[in-house]
């Protein structure tokens, strides 16, 4: 039976997400193979024909996904005794792409409905791994969370919906809680958030976003002094790329070389 999905404004944008990795998944070549995505995508009763993605949008989300799930496994297999928090986690299957060891403490978070939504329509996972509804710009979200470990931070797509303010108190609560850890995320620039503003995203689903970005990903490490950046991927040497067809290949070459095309949006990587 196929699930009703009755979201509002930013929320809609998860089913973009979604989509995209379903897409990836049915092409010739998918570039991140999210089975369970397209099988969620198919249990749900939405109009994703709405969403006009192209063939390098797909990609461009499907190769985001990967390198984030290829740095979370990279700093699990060296931290086993992590706590990692999956913050705005949408419908994102990570946790099952990944499939951390059962008594590892993974915690996907986000709004109740989407969290309500995300119980109906994934499978159960036993073990350590929870769910958590809760709003992680607000002040306390963190009081149930024990620190005192190392802890992994995702956040993809995330930033661009929050307030500047908002986000600097995030980064530093979570600072603060956890004596070391590694922040994943995807970055913008202003002009970039401006741009998604008027783009067909917010157009089509009403999504708000915030007016701020960073041209430099060091930029974020003024948001507290124990905050590190560390590195961002060379998307061109990806092997995934090479499965592209040559247009779209050229746009990754043409990414790591001209700065300004990457101020536009990348993934970093922090530590603290």
């Amino acid at each position: 039976m196929e699930k009703t999905v009755r979201l509002q404004g930013s929320q809609q944008t998860l089913l973009i997400t979604l989509y995209a990795k379903a897409l990836d998944n049915r092409s010739p070549r998918p570039l991140l193979g999210d089975e369970l995505a397209d099988e969620v995508v198919r249990r749900i009763d939405a109009d994703f024909a709405r969403f006009p993605l192209r063939g390098g949008q797909i990609a461009g989300l499907a190769l985001r996904a990967k390198v984030l799930d290829d740095w979370a496994r990279e700093w699990l297999a060296r931290h086993p005794d992590t706590l990692v928090l999956h913050l705005g986690c949408g419908l994102d299957t990570r946790v099952f792409r990944i499939n951390p060891p059962a008594d590892l403490d993974w915690i996907d978070l986000d709004y109740p409905e989407v969290i309500e939504l995300r119980r109906s329509l994934l499978p159960e996972r036993y073990g350590s791994y929870r769910m958590a509804a809760m709003d992680v710009s607000s002040k306390d979200w963190l009081a149930p969370i024990a620190g005192g470990r190392p802890v992994l931070v995702i956040s993809e797509g995330l930033f661009p919906y929050l307030e500047e303010a908002d986000a600097r108190l995030l980064v530093q609560r979570v600072v603060d809680r956890f004596p070391r850890g590694q922040w994943l995320c995807d970055i913008y620039s202003r002009f970039a958030v401006r741009w998604l503003a008027r783009s067909w995203v917010a157009r089509t689903t009403g999504a708000q976003f915030g007016d701020w970005g960073f041209d430099d990903p060091r930029e974020m490490e003024a948001w507290h002094p124990r905050l590190a950046f560390v590195d961002e991927p060379r998307l061109s040497e990806r092997a995934e790329v090479a499965l592209l067809p040559a247009r779209q290949r050229g746009l990754y070459w043409a990414y790591d070389r001209w700065a300004w095309l990457r101020r536009l949006g990348r993934m970093a990587r922090y530590q603290f």
